[in-house]
């Protein structure tokens, strides 16, 4: 299965814990593919929201506040038309806010309240207290939240962020410093840009994982790191289209090396673009399930000797294409899924077999 199926399949699959239907709430799917939990809830939709171009907010206790003066649709900026705002001059301040509540069955787990990114610095209150602070407008982030909320109770989730993007201090990517796109640069986006979400985790759980493909040796090397070490039971199993192809059960240990040997390993290329299910259980000494998480992984090798490009051990001609990744009714937030997979259809029904995508700090990746 290719990583444009898998992502439909997701978002069709996935079990949400939300205050609206799916199919009602813009950006339903998943937001993070490749470290997927069932349980959780879709924070995107219609959210309080206020303009603070004088940055009084904190003055008028706007972080304790029951309701803002305007509305706007999560995930998308108020620079773009898909937020219902369209304010595209220069915006230093803004409030969001909304109510959270937490489910009963979350009683006893930790309780994180994810961002898949915010422009620019952002603090997070919760009932008027601070819960925490992020900066930097294209990383994603996390807010345990599990000394603030009670399962079973209803909070109130307020949002400051301020974005000073002509100071000089901060990164902007292609984001324009004039009133109006000019050249290579775009407008601005301020603000909430990709998706809320809350989730419970056990305090034992997965808190990352890195995994890395070693075709010359068909295995692949997996290395975990917990929320906290314990005595419990890591279960990883590599999956071939439903079909256990590797397993190994190994202490719950930070940064451990686990190698999973793959037989007769299928490769991933552009034009071969398939991808392993790797599947993650946390267990307690006797068996019972602490958490699960989703994966999957590509087996592939890429690299450059004597001048030339190799993949998988291959000399390989790369035909690039450069995608600046805006959108004009989202900004920096592609509108859905299916406007991400159009971008790479019509690239390779263009005969490209590689993306240089724009990142938001203006550095060329490739993908």
């Amino acid at each position: 299965m290719n990583l444009l199926h898998r992502a439909a399949a997701t978002a069709a699959a996935i079990f949400t814990l939300a205050y609206a239907s799916a199919e009602e709430l813009p950006r339903a799917e998943y937001p993070r593919p490749q470290f997927e939990r069932q349980e959780w809830i879709n924070l995107n939709g219609t959210w309080d929201f206020e303009f603070d171009f004088g940055k009084s907010g904190m003055d008028r206790e706007l972080f304790k506040a029951g309701s803002l003066s305007q509305e706007i649709t999560v995930p998308f900026c108020p620079e773009s038309e898909l937020s219902g705002i369209g304010h595209t001059d220069f915006i230093n301040c803004v409030w969001y806010r909304r109510d959270i509540s937490i489910p009963e069955e979350w009683n006893g787990k930790n309780i994180y309240l994810n961002f898949g990114a915010v422009d620019y610095a952002a603090e997070i209150f919760i009932d008027g207290i601070l819960a925490g602070r992020h900066y930097g407008g294209s990383s994603s982030f996390s807010i345990d939240l599990t000394g603030h909320v009670e399962a079973g109770k209803t909070h109130n989730l307020v949002i400051r962020v301020e974005d000073n993007q002509r100071s000089g201090e901060q990164s902007v990517g292609k984001q324009c410093s004039t009133f109006n796109s000019a050249g290579c640069f775009y407008t601005r986006t301020t603000g909430i840009w990709q998706t809320v979400w809350m989730e419970a985790v056990d305090r034992h759980g997965l808190k990352r994982v890195t995994m890395r493909p070693d075709i010359d040796q068909s295995q692949l090397v997996v290395m975990p790191e917990f929320y906290s070490e314990s005595d419990c039971t890591l279960e990883v199993a590599v999956k071939d289209n439903g079909k256990t192809v590797a397993r190994k059960s190994v202490p719950c240990s930070n940064h451990a090396c686990i190698v999973l040997p793959l037989k007769k390993m299928k490769l991933w290329s552009p034009e071969d673009p398939f991808l392993y299910d790797v599947d993650f259980h946390v267990k307690d000494a006797d068996g019972n399930e602490l958490d699960h998480v989703k994966s999957y992984a590509g087996m592939r090798k890429i690299h450059i000797a004597d001048g030339k490009v190799y993949l998988n051990n291959r000399e390989y001609f790369q035909r690039l294409v450069l995608d600046q990744g805006f959108y004009p009714d989202g900004i920096w937030t592609a509108p859905s899924d299916e406007a991400l997979r159009h971008d790479i259809e019509l690239a390779k029904a263009a005969g490209f077999n590689c993306c240089c995508r724009k990142s938001r700090h203006g550095r060329v990746e490739k993908d």
